[in-house]
This record gives C-alpha cells, sequence and structure tokens, in this order.
C-alpha cells in the first residue's frame, strides 16, 4: 500500500532512478535530508503559524507542537481534540464565526472529508475580543498527515495562521 505523499504521484510518470541521479548530481550522494536539513524546515515552517499542532484522528486526542502562552493557558492539560477546538472556539474565535469554524475544524469534518485527493480543509475566522478590533483574521487548517487502509486518515496536523494582512 502507497503511503500518503505516495499516493499524489499516481498516475503520473515518475523515473526514480532518473529523479535519484539527478538528485545526486545535485546535492551530493545521500538522498535524505539531514536533521540540520529537517530543523530549517521545520523552523521556517513554524515561523508562517502561529499554532501547530498534531491531531490523532483514531482517539481524537492532539498535541501541542507550537502554541501562543495564551491559548495554552485557556486549553491547560486538555488532550480530548473535541473539546480543544470548542474551548478554543469560545475564547479565540469571534462569536459570529464560531458557528462555521466548529463545523469545519472538528474531528468527523477531518475524518470524512480528508484524503490523499483533498488533504486539507481550512477555515477562516475573526478573533475574538481585543484581537478582533484590530482586524484580526485567521486561517485554521488541518492537513492530512497519515491515512490507513482504504485511504481513511489517521492523523493530521493543524495549524493557525494569521491573514491579517492579505484580507
Amino acid at each position: 500500500m502507497l503511503g500518503t505523499a505516495g499516493r499524489l504521484w499516481e498516475g503520473y510518470p515518475l523515473d526514480l532512478m532518473d529523479q535519484k541521479i539527478k538528485h545526486e548530481e545535485l546535492w551530493g550522494a545521500e538522498p535524505n535530508a539531514t536533521e540540520d536539513e529537517l530543523g530549517d524546515i521545520i523552523g521556517s515552517l513554524s515561523r508562517l503559524f502561529f499554532s501547530t499542532y498534531y491531531v490523532n484522528l483514531e482517539h481524537d486526542t492532539f498535541r501541542p507542537v507550537t502554541q501562543l502562552r495564551r491559548v495554552g493557558e485557556v486549553l491547560g492539560n486538555e488532550v480530548n481534540c473535541t473539546a480543544a477546538l470548542q474551548i478554543y472556539a469560545q475564547f479565540f474565535v469571534h462569536p459570529d464565526d464560531q458557528a462555521e469554524y466548529l463545523r469545519v475544524m472538528n474531528v468527523d469534518t477531518m475524518r470524512r472529508e480528508l484524503r490523499w485527493w483533498k488533504p486539507c480543509v481550512a477555515v477562516e475566522y475573526r478573533r475574538r475580543g481585543e484581537e478582533a478590533d484590530k482586524g484580526g483574521w485567521v486561517r485554521a487548517s488541518a492537513v492530512l498527515a497519515r491515512a490507513g487502509e482504504d485511504d481513511v486518515p489517521l492523523t493530521a496536523v493543524y495549524v493557525a495562521q494569521d491573514i491579517s494582512d492579505a484580507r
């Protein structure tokens, strides 16, 4: 069975030997990223998102990777993803946007919609409170990380990005 990333290339001719030769010509014989390179990639991506969570869709749990201090204070030791999303919406999502946020950002939606051909679900919302007065807009996205048999999503990465300047 192909993994999620492998399935993205199904249907496209890909000469793996040719790709390896091109990689060796450009980067040297080692085809895998070094720990330093992976750290650079993760670090640069984390600057795009102010919050990142690893979500286990099988068990409805989550683990923070990066989060704002005030979000961590509100969520506390909560590990249930459904409960955490509801708490988050109550404290940080503008009341007019809460229903749409919870419609998209919930474990059932992620389980139903995330597939290799649709690897992301996203919603944009206004921030609640003082930041809303400044025009604070956020895009929350859940991206498929791993799928099991029959393409059933097992894990996702939830990220939140400030998009105020883009609006």
